[in-house]
């Protein structure tokens, strides 16, 4: 796997974890990690969270994470990396959402990078059981990765 982490907002120093967040996309992403795949993990703010939002989902608000698995080309010449998704994490949201949470901003953007790359992975969220199962492997996988 590789990873690709992109600070496209004013992300603190002290913040710009990549090693932190390339582990934890290693585990969201289980057996997909050990495939030739790239992911990108860009951190942005709240305009352009919405407008990735509005553009690809048609959802008219700001969100704290967005993620999007890219369809496997029909013709991959050998050793070629795949472009496997993208995850968009909205850093203005996380540090908010820390404060609300209780959490540290580097465990709320570290709980989305996990949360995006176990959708990327196949996992949903859609009925309250997924979700519950989502949120415990996301919490087993931040202590590992902490």
């Amino acid at each position: 796997m590789q990873a690709h982490i992109f600070y496209n907002t004013s992300v603190p120093k002290y913040l710009r974890r990549t090693g932190l967040y390339t582990r934890a996309l290693q585990k969201g992403l289980k057996k997909f990690a050990r495939q030739n795949i790239e992911v990108n993990v860009i951190f942005v703010d709240e305009k352009e969270i919405l407008r990735v939002n509005k553009q690809y989902l048609g959802h008219h608000y700001v969100t704290d994470v967005i993620s999007f698995n890219n369809a496997r080309p029909p013709v991959l010449p050998p050793g070629e990396p795949w472009g496997f998704g993208d995850i968009f994490v909205c850093y203005p949201v996380a540090r908010k959402n820390a404060r609300q949470f209780n959490h540290t901003i580097l465990q709320e953007m570290l709980m989305y990078v996990t949360h995006g790359a176990l959708h990327l992975s196949g996992m949903d969220d859609h009925s309250p059981q997924d979700r519950a199962e989502m949120d415990r492997q996301t919490e087993k996988i931040i202590k590992e990765v902490l």
